[in-house]
């Protein structure tokens, strides 16, 4: 039956699409602001309001296809930017935003720089609009809202996020907008650390990405080169490896990374706008209680600002210039 012929089986649209804003309660996420979103269909995802809006967990055929590290979700109030403050506020999950002045290691002197991985992760939404919309199709929901990292005499750079969802479509649409809100040229990086595990991610799963070259970034990285499409099982012991792809664009401009698990009949395509996001990285990290691996759409490498300026890769705003990334994430049936 179509959506029309279905709504007369109901008492209320909660029943086919649901949309529901509340609040966590409890341990470190307690105050937390979410949505949660239920397509109808395979698809359910919460999206954490008061952390720049990004996804800690998706599910698909009510199973959480992405990481969660051991610290899970935790109120933007606990972030320290110093010592190892990022990675004690970082939940993995399945959408973690990095930048907006900073991605990646801490470099030079400058304040911003020092932000490892930035800080916008750690930004509540401001102006959040849910809109739910309904056509012949179906209903859709589109939650909009903005970010900002800022101080006095320093970096004044906003992002507005647009999620789109839709009736039975497995697909979560993404359009950010970053602007320099200042007068003054800034540094802009961004980072979408998208982080994939059980049951996605296990040792027959296959990981692909139009690309022209590979670079790693480490040394053991470089030795583990020739192992590149291999994914272990959980390890005791082994060293992360991360590594540098240049992506190839189809005809429309986007390329999309897909990691793919037949037996487990669950397939992610990644796809993105090579126009503003034309660097990719993959993060592999296979310890045991740490199996994820990161695909990491960016606008810069992350060796710190200092690399990136050498490199003649280091993006810049001008005062009042805006910047737009367009991402789609799909899930579908891998045959088995």
């Amino acid at each position: 039956m179509n959506y029309s012929e279905l709504k007369s089986y109901t008492g209320s649209r909660e029943q086919l699409f649901s949309v529901r804003e509340s609040r966590l309660v409890g341990g470190r996420a307690d105050g937390v602001r979410v949505v949660d979103i239920h397509n109808g269909g395979d698809l359910s995802l919460t999206v954490a309001v008061d952390r720049c809006m990004d996804i800690p967990v998706l599910r698909y055929k009510g199973r959480c296809i992405n990481y969660v590290t051991c610290s899970g979700l935790s109120h933007p109030a606990y972030y320290e930017v110093t010592g190892e403050g990022w990675s004690e506020a970082f939940s993995g999950g399945f959408l973690y935003t990095c930048g907006l002045s900073n991605t990646g290691l801490r470099s030079g002197t400058d304040w911003d720089a020092q932000k490892e991985h930035g800080c916008i992760a750690n930004r509540p939404a401001e102006r959040l609009n849910i809109l739910e919309t309904e056509s012949e199709e179906g209903p859709a929901v589109e939650l909009h809202g903005t970010m900002k990292e800022g101080m006095l005499a320093g970096t004044n750079l906003s992002l507005t996020r647009s999620l789109r969802v839709s009736y039975r479509k497995n697909i979560v649409e993404i359009t950010d907008v970053v602007k320099n809100e200042g007068f003054r040229r800034v540094p802009h990086t961004i980072l979408y650390h998208c982080n994939m595990g059980y049951p996605l991610l296990q040792p027959d799963s296959v990981f692909s990405i139009p690309h022209s070259a590979v670079r790693p970034r480490t040394p053991f990285a470089g030795l583990e080169l020739p192992r590149l499409n291999e994914i272990p099982p959980p390890q005791d012991a082994l060293e992360e490896a991360c590594y540098y792809y240049t992506p190839v664009a189809n005809e429309s401009g986007w390329t999309t990374a897909m990691l793919r698990n037949a037996r487990e009949r669950i397939r992610l395509r990644l796809s993105f706008d090579t126009a503003t996001l034309d660097h990719f990285v993959q993060w592999k990290n296979f310890v045991k209680g740490e199996y994820v691996m990161g695909l990491e759409p960016a606008n810069a490498p992350i060796d710190g600002r200092e690399d990136a300026l050498c490199r003649g890769e280091l993006p810049f705003l001008e005062g009042g210039e805006s910047r737009t990334y367009r991402l789609r994430f799909e899930l579908d049936e891998e045959a088995g």
